[in-house]
């Protein structure tokens, strides 16, 4: 079985394994991480960093890899997916037909994107005939760019690109079985959030928390002093500094083993709790998505991969918070470790192992068709000296009539070469061309901000929302916008509710939950005042969402009963 590299390039920690490549039940050989110096990644796009390249390059020759081929898993939210039913056709035939209909799939300018497809399963159309469910990926070709110029610097042959999410899914299902659970992917400053259910994927989200937060409430004027980044991790996977709960009203469905402390310290573990709020709660939006949908197939575990399964305290704040029993990977069924020289938990490097089994692999048609005239120049130039090297013997057994005429082909070749040689100028010419629209390219790409679509969801707020409604809150994301709002009854709030469905902006909008304080002041001043009020919240996501739930379109719909019983 060949060996390959898989490499994860994370914010603050960068890990590396070698191992069996394309396989079921993969050997893992080895597998260890460095740290990652402070600017060569960010939102998945690798910078020019010679350091980094010298640190790997260290850290393959400590650790006696002499293996080449290398794979790439990449998180960013520059990747956008898709999930559509596509015929049953070819397995040859998926690429031409993803491409093909890749412009219904996504409202962006194709050219600049390269595609890949992960069929999903099969299931039945609406026509009652059997279709392919796929996850359609579109990576920036800057993006794609980076990592292939990164493996050059290392020495390294490029064999593919994966999707982080879908390496871990690769890895995961059948860890999995028939049972439903959720896998969270925790790192720096995202989370990948995967529901698989008897060994497929039924929904997938990308989270623009981590435990990011936490460590710069840590590093930064905690009772540890000011501490680096890579030390505040040591320190949260070696001491638990997290406490059980977001707050006391919370159901403990394990009991909390916390001792006595200091004041000093209580509030410290405080302050980096309630850091992890947002990251918590987006976690649980996730979980109830699925659960409100899926009744009768909850979701019956949680488990944390990835860099967060290395801080301590972190899986039985998820237990009580989403009501589900959660725990950290400790272990790998499906991957034989039993003589792999590693550092740290198996969990840790769940994204290597998947790209490395069955990799997506984004393709560069312009890298291929590179590639292919380069093989055409070494192909002309063998032939070349092939028919030179037979011409040659035949002077030496043919008449002088016969050498004449060997002389008149030798004449024809040579200037065929002279004609054809400046084509070699030129194309050399072409691609220093091409590599620096492509540095100019990646700059623009990293200009680009996540909050580019809330400029438009506001101007579109101050048209339509009606002037009765009162704002009493607004917060936002890369992702989502938080509104609450005081309205007279609940049949305005449905309006409202179905008048913010119809914005051009926003992809979705769900009923969030108010805070007590806000529902019992509206109380009170229906009170004094005679009048009743409704204060509600509401989520609405911008449009579009990098990572698309692995199920139908969602459709827009009335609100419900239900969705009104929570205005209160």
């Amino acid at each position: 079985m060949a060996k390959i590299l898989s490499i994860e390039v994370g914010y603050a920690l960068t890990r590396i394994c070698e191992m069996d490549y394309r396989s079921k039940n993969p050997k893992v050989y080895k597998y260890f991480n460095v740290p990652t110096p402070q600017g060569a990644m960010s939102d998945g796009f690798l910078a020019d960093n010679e350091d980094f390249v010298a640190v790997i390059k260290d850290a393959l020759a400590e650790h006696k890899v002499k293996t080449k081929q290398v794979v790439f898993s990449i998180t960013s939210s520059k990747i956008a997916t898709r999930e559509v039913m596509v015929p049953m056709v070819k397995p040859n035939q998926m690429d031409a037909m993803v491409k093909a209909n890749a412009s219904d799939y996504f409202p962006i300018d194709l050219t600049e994107y390269e595609l890949a497809h992960l069929i999903l399963g099969v299931e039945k159309g609406e026509d009652k005939a059997d279709r392919y469910k796929v996850l359609v990926m579109a990576a920036g070709k800057s993006l794609i760019a980076g990592y292939e110029r990164f493996a050059a610097q290392l020495g390294l042959r490029l064999a593919a690109l994966d999707y982080a999410g879908s390496s871990v899914y690769q890895l995961m299902k059948a860890e999995c079985g028939e049972d439903t659970e959720m896998i969270i992917k925790i790192e720096e400053r995202s989370t990948n959030a995967l529901v698989i259910s008897g060994q497929n994927l039924v929904l997938q989200r990308n989270i623009v928390y981590g435990i990011d937060e936490a460590v710069q409430v840590l590093g930064h004027g905690s009772e540890h002093g000011e501490v680096g980044y890579r030390e505040v991790l040591d320190l949260l996977k070696r001491k638990t500094c997290i406490k059980v709960a977001l707050s006391p009203e919370t159901r403990i469905i394990e009991a909390d083993d916390e001792m006595d402390e200091s004041e000093r310290i209580a509030e410290a573990k405080r302050r980096l709790t309630e850091s992890l709020a947002p990251f918590v709660g987006n976690v649980a939006r996730v979980v109830d998505l699925y659960n409100s949908k899926n009744m009768d197939n909850p979701i019956k575990r949680v488990r944390i991969v990835g860099l967060g399964g290395d801080i301590s305290g972190l899986s039985k704040l998820f237990t009580n918070e989403l009501g589900i029993k959660t725990t950290v990977m400790s272990g790998l069924e499906n991957m034989d470790l039993s003589r792999a020289d590693g550092e740290g938990s198996p969990g840790l490097y769940v994204a290597c192992f998947g790209a490395a089994i069955a990799p997506v692999g984004f393709i560069n048609e312009e890298k291929k068709k590179q590639d292919a005239q380069e093989m055409n120049y070494r192909n002309v130039a063998v032939l070349s000296g092939i028919f030179f090297v037979v011409a040659a013997a035949a002077l030496c057994v043919l008449s002088i009539t016969r050498y004449n005429e060997a002389k008149e082909e030798e004449t024809r070749l040579a200037r065929l070469e002279a004609e054809y040689g400046p084509a070699e100028n030129v194309y050399n010419t072409y691609n220093q061309i091409q590599n620096v629209y492509r540095e100019v390219e990646n700059g623009h790409k990293l200009t680009e901000g996540p909050n580019d679509n809330l400029i438009a969801f506001l101007e579109e707020l101050e048209r339509k929302l009606p002037a009765s409604a009162q704002l009493t809150e607004f917060s936002s994301n890369s992702e989502q916008a938080v509104l609450t709002m005081k309205v007279d009854d609940k049949e305005q709030a449905a309006k409202i509710i179905q008048t913010l469905r119809g914005f051009e902006s926003v992809l979705d909008v769900s009923i969030g939950a108010v805070d007590k304080e806000d529902a019992e002041a509206a109380a009170e001043e229906a009170e004094e005042t005679g009048e009743p009020k409704v204060i509600f919240s509401i989520v609405c996501t911008y449009y579009p969402i990098v990572i698309e739930e692995v199920q139908q379109p969602q459709q827009t719909v009335q609100p419900a009963a239900d969705d009104l019983s929570t205005l209160e």
